[in-house]
C-alpha cells in the first residue's frame, strides 16, 4: 500500500511539472499513472481532468471530474471544472446546475457567478446577466473581468454610457488590461470621441505596439478628422503588421486616394493600383476593391505643376516606412483581466 501511495505521489508530482510547461499529452500520461496507482486520488483526477479539458477531451473531462465528486461531493473545483465539461459540449442545463452548486458552497465563487452570467447572456436572458455580473463585481478575484463582462452586456444592450462607466472601471482595476483598452477605444470611436478614442488606443499601443488592429483605427480616427498623414501612416503601419488583412489595405489604399485625389501624380496611382491588385489577390470578389481600382486607373492625373508640388508628400505617403511611434508608459496593475 505504502509503495502504490509512493508511486502515485511521484507520478502526480511529474504530471505537475509537465502540466507546468505546457507538456499536456506527458502531463496527462503522468496522472493517469497517478490515479492507476491510487483510485482515491482526487487532486489527481481533477488535475487529469483539466488537462482533458484543455487538450478538447470532454467526455474523458467529465468522466474523470465526476470521479472527483465521488470521492469528495462538495470538491468546488470540481464542481465548476465539471460545469465547464458540459458547457462546451452545449449542455448548459446541466452546466447551470453545477455552477450553482459552486456557488452556494462559496458564495464568494466569483468564476461560478461569471460563467452563470455568461451562460444567461447566451440565452439572452440579459437580467439576469446583468446580476450576476454585478455581483461578481463585488466577489474576491478579478473585478477587472467582472466589470468586462457587464460592458460588454451593456454594448448588447445599446447602453453606451453604462458599457463606457463598465470598462473604465475594469481599467481602474487593471490599467493594462487589453481588451478593455481596445473596446472603451472602439466604444469612445463609434461615438465619435475621437480626442478619447485616440488616447486609449495609444495607451493600448504602449503596451502592445504590435496590434495591427489598433493601428487601423487609428488611422480610420485621423481620416475621419481630414489629418491624411497621420491616416495614412498608422494604416502603413497596420498593413505592415498584418500582411494579409484585405480590410486594412483596403482602408490605406482608399486614405492615400483620398489624400492625393485632387493632385495625383503616377507615382501614388502605381501604388495605389499595386495595393488594390493586392486586395483583390487575397479576396477576388471584393467589390469595393473593383471598384475602387476602376476609379483610380481611371482617375485623370493633376497638372505638372500640381505633381511637382506635391510628388515629395505623395512619395512618402506612399513608400515611407516611418510610423508613428508612442512613447510606451509604465502602469501600476492591480489586477489582470483574462
Amino acid at each position: 500500500m505504502a509503495k502504490r501511495h509512493h508511486e502515485a505521489r511521484h507520478a502526480f508530482a511529474e504530471g505537475m511539472a509537465h502540466h507546468r510547461q505546457g507538456r499536456l499529452e506527458q502531463a496527462k500520461a503522468a496522472y493517469l499513472r497517478a490515479v492507476k496507482a491510487d483510485r482515491t486520488f482526487a487532486a489527481a483526477y481533477n488535475n487529469l481532468g483539466f488537462v482533458c479539458l484543455k487538450l478538447g477531451e470532454y467526455a474523458a473531462a467529465v468522466r474523470h471530474f465526476r470521479r472527483v465528486l465521488a470521492l469528495e461531493p462538495d470538491n468546488i473545483e470540481a464542481l465548476h471544472n465539471l460545469g465547464y465539461a458540459y458547457e462546451r459540449q452545449e449542455m448548459t442545463g446541466t452546466a447551470k446546475t453545477l455552477y450553482r452548486r459552486a456557488l452556494e458552497l462559496d458564495p464568494q465563487n466569483q468564476e461560478a457567478a461569471l460563467n452563470l452570467g455568461l451562460l444567461a447572456q447566451r440565452e439572452g436572458d440579459y437580467a439576469t446577466a446583468r446580476q450576476y455580473f454585478l455581483a461578481a463585481t463585488r466577489l474576491e478575484g478579478n473585478p477587472a473581468h467582472a466589470y468586462f463582462c457587464l460592458a460588454t452586456l451593456y454594448e448588447r444592450l445599446d447602453l453606451f454610457d453604462e458599457a463606457i462607466a463598465a470598462y473604465q472601471e475594469a481599467l481602474a482595476h487593471a490599467p493594462t488590461y487589453g481588451k478593455a483598452l481596445f473596446n472603451l477605444a472602439r466604444l469612445y470611436h463609434a461615438q465619435g470621441q475621437h480626442a478619447e478614442a485616440i488616447h486609449y488606443f495609444e495607451r493600448l499601443l504602449a503596451l502592445e505596439p504590435d496590434n495591427a488592429q489598433a493601428c487601423n483605427s487609428l488611422g480610420l480616427i485621423y481620416e475621419e478628422r481630414g489629418e491624411w498623414a497621420q491616416a495614412v501612416s498608422w494604416l502603413q503601419r497596420a498593413a505592415a503588421l498584418a500582411a494579409f488583412s484585405t480590410e486594412i489595405h483596403l482602408n490605406l489604399a482608399r486614405a492615400l486616394y483620398r489624400q492625393h485625389r485632387h493632385a495625383l501624380c503616377p507615382e501614388v496611382q502605381q501604388c495605389l493600383v499595386a495595393r488594390l491588385q493586392l486586395v483583390l489577390s487575397l479576396a477576388p470578389d471584393h467589390a469595393e476593391a473593383q471598384a475602387l481600382l476602376h476609379e483610380v486607373s481611371s482617375a485623370p492625373l493633376a497638372a505638372p505643376a500640381a505633381q511637382s508640388s506635391s510628388r515629395k508628400a505623395c512619395k512618402k505617403a506612399s513608400t515611407s516606412a516611418s510610423v508613428p511611434t508612442v512613447t510606451r508608459r509604465a502602469s501600476a496593475v492591480s489586477g489582470e483581466g483574462k
